[in-house]
């Protein structure tokens, strides 16, 4: 068993992956207004950020993606020069809290990564704790939330630092392309 960074005393068998079957991700009320896909390119050498909000009166945040200056890698393998930019989409998970991140092959800096934080504050569904043993209540399942991201089919990790940055919100590391989702492991 290998201890999971940011889970606190969470172990996690395997070497530190686990099956998507054991996962209880954050679920959207089913009155959470849709959030849109988006595209959006990102410079090398210049700061992007681009928030994903859902539609409704106050535009309530889903998530933001910070990419520093330097965090751009690779796409495929191939090496992104310095004041190159990459097209770059995001898709949020239908009734969950999570997204793909294209293209699959894109790859960032180790030591500047792109980060997500997540809002739950006004559309997350604890109420998919009710239905879980391994919680006691939602408060519990809330605190057990991480942002993980899916290494191989339906294997996933928990992200590179992810922790809670607010009440509602999580955030963490993006070290590629791919999906990452927010749950907690049963």
């Amino acid at each position: 068993m290998t201890a999971v960074a940011g889970c606190g005393d969470a172990l996690v068998p395997g070497g530190g992956t686990v099956d998507e079957a054991d996962l209880v991700p954050l679920a959207l009320q089913a009155s959470a207004p849709p959030v849109p896909a988006t595209n959006f390119y990102v410079r090398t050498n210049t700061v992007t950020i681009r928030a994903l909000r859902h539609g409704d009166a106050v535009n309530s945040l889903y998530v933001e993606l910070r990419f520093p200056a330097g965090s751009l890698v690779s796409v495929d393998g191939t090496p992104i020069a310095s004041g190159d930019s990459v097209l770059v989409s995001v898709n949020p998970r239908p009734g969950a809290y999570g997204f793909r991140l294209s293209p699959a092959g894109l790859a960032f800096s180790e030591s500047t990564p792109p980060t997500a934080t997540f809002s739950f504050a006004r559309y997350g569904d604890l109420s998919v704790a009710d239905a879980e043993p391994a919680f006691s209540d939602r408060a519990t399942y809330a605190a057990a939330l991480d942002v993980w991201e899916e290494i191989a089919l339906r294997r996933w990790r928990v992200a590179t630092a992810s922790a809670g940055s607010g009440v509602s919100e999580i955030s963490a590391a993006v070290e590629g392309g791919g999906e990452y989702i927010l749950a907690a492991q049963r």
